[in-house]
């Protein structure tokens, strides 16, 4: 048997070592029966693994670990996972990634990052004066050192590594600079994402991102992008990736442009099992992994329920010229009327750029690049 599965793990639960102005889990755990569950169990990650390597066979898992703050679990917990697998000697292929915020990096980490080959995502919010205003401690003190001395360690032992970077108005209006800063720490792989609304930072004015403001950073950043692109400077901008992938004949690889909800498998410490990140709350819960399989997690009515709503589209996109590239984006992102809140931003970005990605298109196949 050979079946492919993707994990979303919070080892930690909802427990963060800072303080961020606009973290959505924050809020997310408060509005549960049970806010933090506590670090996860190691008889817990060992019945995650065993199920998925029956649910794979000689397939992959990849297994992304995430908070909350995974690193708060300790690296002894990541160490045994490792251990466990090997003992086992299981046919599955896992592939990891951790998404950090990085302040608990040191060398005994950055070595254990790169001998096992995980990808790590670095939460960093551009320049220090930006980062600083978000990513605080809880003694409100700005922690982009911190993170940048984290960044260097990874260097140091060639630990691969990504930037993952939230857009808040205050961002989103000096992409230049930060942009601008990324190419000089030789940032290679950076994602940007749409800061998610709550009800407590949603009237933040450094945080409130427009269709408009949006759309305006969309084109300021595209075009530093693809004038390095095309002289030979490229980095990789995922969002950007994903279209040029779509003008290539492949389908989104980020869920959240494909336009259809799927069963991401967020697992919470307790092994409480959810479809969404954005969807970790009671009423969302799929089962536990203690008590569920795969097979019956993916296979259920909830789940089902949970991903035919993502098809309900808003009556003007299903006539919009840019629906296949668009696809309606998330289904947090949407409205009551199921329509997207960046719906004119993305219009004007396709109705602008698209020439540009089928020029991208034919140098690739040339091998231009």
């Amino acid at each position: 048997m050979i079946r492919n599965l993707q994990l979303m793990i919070k080892p930690a639960s909802s427990r963060c070592n800072i303080n961020c102005g606009y973290c959505f889990y924050n809020e997310t755990a408060r509005n549960r029966e049970i806010s933090d569950y506590g670090g996860m169990k190691e008889e817990t990650i060992k019945e995650i693994i065993r199920k998925a390597s029956e649910f794979c066979g000689s397939g992959t898992c990849g297994i992304g670990f995430q908070g909350g703050e995974p690193m708060l679990r300790g690296i002894e917990f990541y160490k045994k996972i490792m251990d466990y697998i090997k003992e086992e000697k299981m046919e599955t292929n896992f592939v990891f990634t951790i998404q950090t915020n990085g302040i608990l990096i040191n060398e005994e980490w950055a070595e254990f990052l790169r001998e096992n080959n995980f990808l790590t995502g670095i939460s960093l919010d551009g320049t220090e004066t930006i980062h600083n205003s978000n990513r605080k401690n809880h003694s409100g003190q700005g922690t982009f050192n911190e993170v940048m001395n984290s960044v260097e360690l990874l260097k140091q032992y060639e630990a691969d590594f990504n930037i993952l970077t939230v857009v808040t108005k205050e961002l989103a209006e000096n992409i230049e600079e930060v942009y601008r800063f990324y190419k000089k720490n030789d940032f290679h792989y950076l994602q940007f994402i749409p800061y998610i609304e709550t009800e407590e930072n949603m009237k933040s004015e450094k945080y409130m991102l427009s269709a408009e403001v949006y759309g305006d950073f969309l084109n300021r950043l595209f075009d530093l992008w693809y004038d390095d692109l095309i002289n030979d400077r490229g980095v990789s901008i995922r969002y950007f990736d994903n279209i040029v992938g779509l003008f290539l004949g492949y389908p989104y690889e980020a869920c959240d442009m494909r336009g259809v909800c799927s069963c991401q498998n967020i697992i919470e410490s307790d092994g409480s099992i959810y479809p969404c990140d954005f969807y970790v709350y009671d009423d969302y819960k799929l089962g536990n992994i203690n008590e569920n399989t795969f097979e019956e997690i993916i296979q259920s009515k909830k789940t089902e329920k949970f991903i035919m709503e993502s098809l309900v589209h808003n009556k003007e996109c299903m006539q919009c010229e840019y629906r296949n590239l668009c696809c309606n984006g998330c289904k947090k992102h949407r409205d009551n009327n199921n329509k997207n809140r960046f719906c004119e931003t993305y219009k004007e970005f396709f109705g602008k750029h698209t020439d540009k990605f089928y020029k991208i298109r034919e140098m690739l196949i040339k091998g231009s690049f």
